[in-house]
Parts: C-alpha cells; structure tokens; sequence
C-alpha cells in the first residue's frame, strides 16, 4: 500500500514539473432544462421546456503528451428551467368555462467543479469528464391566468428559495476548436444525474438538470516545462 502510494505521489509531482500547463478564462451561453415529475394534468397540458442559461470562469490544462490532455474548470454555473401547463376550468355541473394557464420559471446559481480529459485531434479536442457543482442560491416565480365567474384572475408568485439539494452531480462532454494559441470556440453538455430535490421529498418525485452551452476560451497563460530545465 505504501508503495503504491509512493508512486501515485511521484507521479502527480511529475506531471506537474513537467509539460505544457494553460491558464484561461471562459464565458458560454446556451439553454438548461430541469426536468419534473411533479407535474401532472389530467385535464390538461404541460410542457417542460429549455430556458437560457450560461456560465462563465477560469479553466486549466495539462498537456500530458501530443495527444492527451487532463483540463479542470472553476465555474459559475447558472441553470433556468421554465413549466408551461394549461387546463380546463369547469363550472359545477363539469362544463368547460375557460382555459388557465400556468408558468413556472426556476433558477439556480451553482458553483462547478469539471474535471475530464481530453484528446487532441489537430485543432480539435473532444473531452469527456465529470462535473459536481454546489448550490450557490436558488429561486422561483410563477404567474398564470384563470376565468372566474365571468373574469379573469391572474397570479405573479414569487419564491426565495428552492427545496432543493446542496450539491448535483453528472457527467459533462464537450468539444474544442483552437483557433490560434489564445482563443478557442468550445460546446459543452451535461446531464445531471442525482435528483436535486431534497431528502424529505418522496422518493417518486425527480428534479434532474440538463445545460448544453456554447462559448469562448482565451488562454492568458501557457507555461512549458520539460528536462531540459
């Protein structure tokens, strides 16, 4: 055990004293969905639908060799999911007296966390990883309109806080084109796969989240290391 420990430590040491190491920043905007078994219409309809969302942050590589590169990101991730339902309004004898109308609209800022690695193909890289981000705030609004007794009722809630977990997990793919040493153009995808509502939810309720986003990297700092130094 102490030997394979050894050799773990000797070979962190080396990667970092030798290769290429990058330092950049990155900004990204695209669209996130977070899907819902909480909704259910009988008599009616509901749609779980993409809303924008970005992120943005600082991004590290490690050139392992010509072709391998291990790449890790400190981000701040914003997701935004929205709920459109519609649905038959009655009076007391069941006749249909209307429609109503129903949009939730939910936000969540995380902190990610993507660590994954990446092959490089000429001025392509396509990376494959893993992503955990902590919950940073979260919040909720819904409006909607309904006809009563001849009117039209409207509602504009607003919430402070989601019950929700404080972390979320999954795996993240992505692909990078470079176009000179300093800017690259990259997308990304993640798909969340722990169920972000809290514990005291039952267990058949899910809350999962998706974010696909496209962006632009900028290298600010290479530093090239070798055995030669």
């Amino acid at each position: 055990m102490k030997r394979q420990l050894t050799i773990l430590i000797l070979l962190a040491i080396n990667l970092t004293v030798f290769g290429q190491h990058n330092l950049g920043l990155k900004v990204n905007g695209g669209l996130s969905r977070i899907s819902n078994s909480l909704i259910d219409v009988s008599n009616g309809t509901d749609k779980i639908q993409f809303a924008l969302s970005g992120c943005s942050g600082i991004f590290y590589n490690l050139h392992l060799n010509d072709k391998s590169i291990l790449e890790a990101e400190l981000l701040f991730i914003q997701i935004e999911g929205r709920k459109h339902l519609e649905f038959d309004v009655t009076d007391g004898f069941g006749n249909k007296t209307g429609t109503a109308t129903d949009d939730i609209f939910e936000y969540i800022s995380y902190l990610g966390l993507p660590v994954y690695y990446g092959l490089k193909l000429n001025k392509w890289i396509i990376n494959l990883g893993f992503q955990v981000s902590f919950t940073l705030t979260s919040s909720a609004r819904e409006k909607g309109q309904a006809p009563s007794n001849g009117e039209i009722i409207t509602w504009d809630n607003k919430f402070d806080e989601l019950n929700i977990d404080s972390y979320d997990f999954g795996p993240r793919a992505g692909v990078i084109f470079n176009l000179n040493n300093r800017f690259a153009i990259e997308g990304t995808y993640y798909y969340g796969v722990n169920n972000i509502l809290d514990n005291d939810a039952p267990n058949w309720l899910t809350w999962k989240v998706q974010q696909a986003t496209v962006g632009l990297r900028y290298t600010f700092l290479t530093v090239t290391k070798n055995n030669k130094e």
